[in-house]
């Protein structure tokens, strides 16, 4: 970048490697093969509603197309997460040239059957008592606000449950918290058992 002569950027990632895309993608799909599939549970991820959000969708719709991904339910349960993902379609020309040419094939990069955008409170609770396996992508990131914490107070306390977590979780966040795998963990007044496996 040579017109600076200093460059000043967020880098919460700059001390690590990440893994590449593909690799990324494969462990997601062995996630949902294992959770939802041969365990019948609940894969429950919390994204960053801008950014890791659309992501994992990317990444979804990809196995779909590939015909790899399992016939489960995506749950898409974030007002905020559904808002940008429309912001990401409308300004789809503004996005990296790989993405633009994929886009020429594919007009939504972000929807696939069997993915439900859900906007209201009433439906949201609903995923809480529905049986079978299912992914639930629903924000914040670090699990410390938002209707993710519905779905960890419920589905916490199945062992054929996972939570995936997806993003950086600040020290003292709830999601730094479960990271740390306890055995219980304090939610709405209780201590909810930590069943579920915890992924990153």
């Amino acid at each position: 970048f040579p017109q600076a002569d200093v460059i000043i950027c967020e880098s919460t990632y700059g001390d690590r490697d990440h893994k590449e895309a593909s690799a990324s993608a494969q462990e997601l799909l062995g996630h949902v093969h294992r959770v939802c599939v041969a365990q019948q549970g609940r894969l429950i991820i919390p994204p960053f509603s801008v950014g890791r959000t659309q992501e994992i969708l990317y990444q979804l719709h990809h196995l779909f197309n590939e015909g790899r991904l399992p016939r489960v339910p995506v749950f898409v349960d974030s007002p905020l997460s559904i808002n940008a993902t429309g912001i990401y379609r409308k300004f789809s020309n503004l996005l990296q040239a790989d993405i633009r040419e994929e886009l020429e094939k594919d007009p939504d990069l972000f929807g696939f059957p069997g993915v439900e955008f859900i906007r209201e409170a009433s439906r949201s609770k609903e995923l809480n008592t529905r049986k079978g396996g299912s992914i639930t992508i629903a924000a914040s990131g670090m699990m410390d606000a938002g209707r993710i914490r519905h779905h960890l107070f419920h589905g916490l306390r199945d062992a054929r449950n996972a939570v995936l977590v997806v993003g950086f979780c600040g020290p003292g966040t709830f999601g730094e918290r479960l990271l740390q795998r306890p055995e219980t963990i304090h939610m709405y007044g209780e201590e909810v058992p930590v069943k579920a496996a915890i992924l990153t």
